[in-house]
C-alpha cells in the first residue's frame, strides 16, 4: 500500500495531470503518508524527476492537498515552528485552531509570515481574524499593510476605498504597491469586486 501512495505522491511532485485528484482519492492514509514524509518522520525513494524549486513547490502542493483531506491530523502534526507554507495552507482550514495560529503569525517578526498570515485570514471570519487584520493596518511594513487593506476592501468596499486613498499618500510606497493600490481603487470606484490577482 505504501508503494502505491508513494507513486501517487511522486506524481504530484512531478505536477502530472490528475495527480491531485489521485492524492485526494487516497484519503486519510495518503494524507498521513504526505505528513510523515514532509515532516521527516518517514523516508522514501520517490521516483520523481522534479528538482530544485519545482520539487519544493510540488511538496507544498502535496502538503496543501493532504491538509485539506485531513485537516484535523494536519493541525495535530504541524510543528511548533510554523513555516510560510503552513501559514498559506491554514487559510483554507476552517478551524478555530487555524485562526489562532494565523493571528499569532500575523504578529511574527518576519514580514513574510505576517503578510501571508493576513492574506490567509481574509478567508476566515470571526472577531479574532478581524482584529488581527485591523492590527495589520498599522504594520510597519507596507506590503503587510497593503494585504490588510485588501482584506478590508473585500468585505467593506467603502472603507477599503478610503484606506487605499490614504495608502497612496505614503511617501515610501514602491511602484508595484502604488500600481496595485490604484488598480484596486479603480474597481472600488466602479463598484465592482477587486479580482483575486495581484495581491
Amino acid at each position: 500500500m505504501i508503494d502505491g501512495l508513494d507513486a501517487v505522491i511522486a506524481r504530484v511532485l512531478d505536477w502530472e495531470p490528475g495527480a491531485d485528484e489521485a492524492l485526494i482519492a487516497a484519503g486519510p492514509p495518503g494524507a498521513r503518508r504526505v505528513f510523515d514524509l514532509y515532516y521527516g518522520r518517514a523516508t522514501a525513494n520517490l521516483a520523481t524527476s522534479a528538482t530544485g524549486r519545482e520539487l519544493g513547490d510540488g511538496w507544498s502542493a502535496a502538503l496543501h492537498i493532504a491538509a485539506l483531506v485531513a485537516p484535523e491530523e494536519f493541525l495535530a502534526q504541524m510543528p511548533s515552528r510554523v513555516g510560510t507554507t503552513e501559514v498559506v495552507i491554514l487559510g483554507d482550514i476552517n478551524d478555530p485552531r487555524a485562526t489562532r495560529i494565523l493571528c499569532e503569525q500575523a504578529r511574527h517578526e518576519d514580514f513574510l509570515h505576517r503578510v501571508n498570515a493576513v492574506r490567509a485570514l481574509a478567508k476566515h471570519t470571526g472577531p479574532a481574524s478581524r482584529e488581527a487584520v485591523e492590527q495589520a493596518l498599522a504594520d510597519v511594513d507596507l506590503v503587510v499593510r497593503s494585504a490588510a487593506i485588501r482584506c478590508v476592501a473585500d468585505t467593506d468596499p467603502s472603507r477599503g476605498r478610503t484606506l487605499y486613498e490614504a495608502f497612496l499618500e505614503e511617501p515610501s510606497l514602491t511602484p508595484l504597491l502604488r500600481q496595485e493600490a490604484r488598480r484596486a481603487l479603480s474597481y472600488l470606484r466602479e463598484g465592482t469586486p477587486i479580482p483575486p490577482q495581484p495581491w
